[in-house]
Order: C-alpha cells, then structure tokens, then sequence
C-alpha cells in the first residue's frame, strides 16, 4: 500500500517550471582615476594612473629609457620608450609604421593630436582584434620623444575589453597631457 501511494505521488508531482536567465555580462569594476606623479629615469614626468606599476627595463642611460606600465587589473602592459631626438623625421616614420602595420587587423584607426605649447604627439586608438589597440607619441620636436603601445595579455576580444580600453585611453591621454621634460 506504502509503495502505490509513494507511486502515485510520485506520478502526480508538478514538474519544475522553467525560468528563462538573462544573458550573462562580465562585469568589469574600473577603478578609481586618482594619479600621482611619476618621473622616468631620463628625467621626465607626467601623470600616471593609481592603478599601474611602474617596471623599469633600464635606468636610463644616453640611448634612452624603456619602462612598462603593467595593469594588473586588466592584463595589460603600456610598453614605453623615452629617446633623445637625432632624427626626429625617422622616429615619427617608425612610430607610424607600427600603427599601421596593424592595419592588416584593424577595423578602423581613431587618431586624437595633441597640441600643445611645449609639445605634441598623437594618441591612436585601433579598433578590432588588433595586438596594440592603444599607441602613442609625444615629442617637443628638439630633444624628448615618448612612444608607448599598450598589449593585453591575453586574446584581443574588442568587445569583451572595450570599457578597459576606453578607461586605459584616458589614462594615457592624461599622461601625454602632464608630460614635463626635465
């Protein structure tokens, strides 16, 4: 008798109703755009982002400098070079051929000039599953020329890492903007 009324309610019991999920997003926490002044080994400073370290490559000598700024919020790094200018025609060129040599990848090339009075540069910002979506120079045309590209460690997805990068592209456009030579 236990066993048919067992059955019984186990035949009779309501199926489970099924809820539709929304889509998952990733959330991304940005953090805050505090910064704090930071002077390279060559003698310049600028402005960098709370969030970024600072890894020096070499402590500068006549050649230049190279140091990253890693994000490692993001898996990111903005590889920079700082080089005193001998031929200013043949560091623009340089900085330009490694812009658009992603353009094999790149849906589109966003550039934003800096003018300013004691310096220029521009600042590109390339669209799609390119390996170097942010790129720049600064320069005061007679001694100083800045470059930097940024790489994430990790696959281009434009559209997973569009809020990073709009965030890391203010970031950089600060620095360019507070750049002191020495």
């Amino acid at each position: 008798m236990v066993a048919v009324v067992t059955a019984g309610l186990w035949w009779v019991k309501p199926d489970a109703v099924e809820v539709p999920r929304p889509l998952g997003q990733i959330r991304i926490t940005l953090p805050d755009t505090t910064t704090s002044p930071y002077k390279t080994p060559c003698g310049s400073q600028f402005r960098i982002p709370n969030h970024a370290k600072v890894e020096l490559r070499n402590s500068g000598d006549k050649e230049g400098c190279w140091f990253n700024l890693s994000f490692p919020r993001f898996n990111a790094k903005l590889h920079c070079t700082e080089v005193p200018v001998r031929d200013l025609e043949s560091l623009l060129r340089d900085a330009q051929s490694l812009v658009f040599g992603h353009e094999v990848a790149a849906t589109g090339i966003r550039r934003q000039a800096l003018d300013l009075p004691s310096k220029s540069g521009t600042l590109y910002a390339l669209e799609g599953p390119v390996a170097t979506p942010l790129q720049f120079f600064v320069t005061d045309s007679t001694d100083h020329f800045i470059r930097g590209s940024l790489y994430f460690s990790h696959k281009p997805n434009p559209d997973s890492v569009a809020p990073v990068l709009q965030r890391l592209e203010s970031d950089v456009r600060i620095m360019m903007e507070t750049l002191l030579w020495p």
